[in-house]
């Protein structure tokens, strides 16, 4: 493990630091913080200034006397953006990929703890390098014994972590960074093992990271019943677990919420029972526009088309979650209403549903729609190996465009009132 330190021309006083049951008295934190940690290199860094000071005589010296390995690291002094951008540089360039390091901020000065933070950020995402802690020895906070405790920030460096993770959850709905969070900090298998609370502090962690990666894995092969179902056992799952978050996954607690906000409104945990059926057609309908709003334009414009489906067997009676003996009849209708509007249609096969969607007050509008939904998807399921493929972009585009022709069909489909009389706007 590196050590990387700052020292100033400060008159630094001495005093005994305090971590972790172990104390070590010195002018400079970095000689404690070198004594608390036993890096195999400790990295000094010194402007100009402080290379010329006393400051880093001292400091070097009583290293060298323990026979830590040290290096001084030079800086600009921060007078001006560029140097800050040096002194960001030259604080990335010491560390290898795959490296484990740690930060003690304490001597740092003006913006420099900021930038180590912000380093510490850049070297994990970046170089993949595993940050062991994050140290500030608070000699403002001594005590009437001179003593000093060390404050470790090593949490709130997981706080841009949590932030990251939560963010890319409920903007993308990929939710396996913040399971892995929530999972690593359950406590160690034999500290389960043998004690209940710990056993049951991290099977509520667990469960929370299992129903986070289920809404995400449903959502991103397109189940939604799966999605509805998962996310009504996540809301559950993290108010039960909000105990073990606080205490084990505190940067989480507050954005929690905006989870269980963000995924909230597709929760229903029975969405295949047939009083539910108009109110989970509603929320698959949000989810439509959560994936076109996402630019997961596969899903929306699968999602889409199979609500058409899902509606009209509401409507017809048919059974919403059986293909051959359902789904499958009403596609029928769908297409051979599709061929019967064309001036030079294919061969249909007759469908049960035919008659039931002709007497559809909007069969027109529907018949217009699917045709352009087929098309889509086709479009989309041949994944552009065909002749004068349609980029993506327009793919996009076609997907937005037919969504507010959904939202505006859907209170008169689910409404259970569709009146048989003859579609008015059928030649639209």
């Amino acid at each position: 493990m590196k050590l990387i330190t700052f020292l100033g021309i400060a008159n630094y006083q001495t005093t005994t630091y305090v971590w972790q049951g172990r104390e070590h008295t010195t002018r400079f934190f970095s000689d404690a913080a070198a004594y608390f940690l036993r890096p195999e290199q400790t990295l000094v860094c010194a402007t100009p200034t402080v290379e010329k000071h006393a400051n880093l005589i001292e400091l070097t010296s009583k290293l060298a006397e323990v026979n830590v390995n040290y290096k001084v690291v030079p800086i600009p002094e921060g007078h001006s953006e560029a140097d800050l951008w040096r002194i960001f540089d030259a604080l990335t360039e010491v560390v290898e990929e795959g490296e484990t390091v740690a930060f003690d901020v304490t001597h740092s000065f003006r913006s420099l703890p900021f930038l180590s933070f912000l380093a510490v950020a850049y070297l994990q995402a970046a170089q993949q390098v595993k940050v062991e802690r994050v140290l500030y020895g608070a000699w403002e906070a001594h005590d009437a014994q001179n003593h000093s405790p060390v404050f470790d920030l090593t949490p709130f460096v997981t706080l841009l972590d949590w932030l990251t993770a939560t963010t890319r959850f409920v903007e993308t709905g990929d939710g396996q960074a913040l399971a892995n969070l929530l999972r690593a900090g359950m406590p160690p298998g034999i500290l389960m093992r043998d004690d209940l609370a710990a056993r049951t502090l991290g099977q509520n962690l667990k469960t929370a990271a299992d129903a986070i990666q289920s809404v995400s894995l449903a959502l991103r092969v397109t189940r939604p019943i799966e999605t509805m179902q998962s996310a009504a056992q996540l809301a559950e799952t993290l108010e039960q677990a909000m105990p073990g978050i606080q205490q084990r996954a505190k940067p989480f607690q507050v954005l929690a919420q905006k989870v269980s906000q963000e995924y909230g409104q597709f929760a229903l945990e029975k969405p295949t029972d047939e009083p539910v059926l108009r109110d989970g057609l509603r929320r698959q309908l949000k989810m439509v526009e959560w994936y076109i709003k996402r630019r997961h334009v596969v899903q929306a414009a699968t999602l889409a088309r199979e609500w058409i489906v899902s509606a009209l067997c509401l409507q017809f009676g048919e059974p919403m979650f059986d293909f051959e003996n359902g789904r499958k009849h009403v596609e029928g209708a769908l297409n051979n209403a599709v061929e019967r509007r064309k001036e030079n249609p294919r061969t249909m096969h007759s469908s049960r549903c035919d008659a039931a969607f002709e007497a559809l007050a909007i069969n027109g509008r529907l018949a217009k729609l699917w045709g352009q939904m087929i098309e889509l998807r086709n479009d989309i399921a041949h994944v552009g190996m065909k002749l004068s493929p349609k980029p993506a972009a327009l793919l996009k585009q076609k997907v937005e465009t037919m969504y507010p022709q959904l939202v505006e069909l859907a209170p008169i489909l689910l409404s259970g009132e569709v009146k048989a009389v003859a579609d008015r706007d059928s030649g639209d």
